[in-house]
């Protein structure tokens, strides 16, 4: 496997690389602690924490930038995950560039610090912790979805806007939403006043009992889909 994967990355690009890579193969710095020029500091890489990056390109490419206070919540929200969960982590996206600069393409906001994308959690199909979703990039980008169920609420029954549309993954799909570290996750989050708002997919927040908590809104459909990952914003 380890030869495949080192002969695929040497026939293709950096990018095609960081999107096959396990996400726990690369350790990266410790993160910074002293504000920069823009007041950012970034969030750690290597392992010292349990908070990561779902891939070291977050990293390498400097798109993990966030205020102070963002940084220790997220240290304090992914410490309580692995609280109830021994040895899991909090796995990050984009947040902010390093200048501060908003809005941060390709999103509609995130760039000054205050926002980040986080994954969510899934277990295989025999109920088991998944940590790598190799087949995933075929549904669509970013990370694995958890379309709803027959009979949840259809959010965008006619499409999203543009670049927004993204298709459901199949329905043999080798990936489950792990309700349970989901769940930790957001309560971890909701419990924080730092937090502002999360942004979720509504048949998510019903399904996971959260439907009307002040914190969790629908982003719209000219944005991106929340039930591949979430939006959190802060104070």
């Amino acid at each position: 496997m380890k030869a495949a994967l080192v002969a695929l990355c040497i026939s293709a690009s950096l990018t095609a690389c960081d999107r096959v890579e396990s996400p726990f193969a690369w350790k990266g710095q410790h993160g910074s602690e002293t504000p920069n020029a823009a007041g950012l500091v970034s969030l750690p890489c290597d392992g010292s924490t349990p908070l990561a990056p779902v891939q070291s390109y977050y990293c390498r490419r400097d798109r993990h930038y966030v205020t102070p206070g963002t940084r220790e919540a997220l240290i304090a929200a992914a410490t309580a995950v692995r609280d109830q969960f021994p040895g899991e982590q909090l796995r990050f996206m984009d947040a902010s560039g390093a200048e501060g600069v908003k809005p941060f393409p390709p999103h509609l906001s995130h760039g000054d610090g205050r926002q980040i994308d986080l994954a969510l959690y899934f277990v295989d199909r025999q109920g088991q912790p998944m940590d790598a979703y190799a087949e995933a990039r075929r549904s669509g980008r970013y990370w694995p979805a958890e379309p709803p169920r027959p009979g949840e609420q259809l959010a965008c029954p006619h499409g999203r806007e543009g670049s927004a549309e993204k298709p459901d993954p199949p329905a043999d799909r080798a990936w489950r939403l792990d309700e349970a570290r989901t769940k930790a996750q957001i309560e971890a989050l909701i419990a924080d006043r730092r937090v502002k708002r999360i942004l979720i997919e509504p048949h998510l927040e019903r399904r996971l009992g959260y439907w009307g908590h002040p914190k969790l809104r629908f982003a719209g459909c000219q944005a991106a889909r929340h039930d591949d990952h979430l939006h959190v914003d802060f104070y």
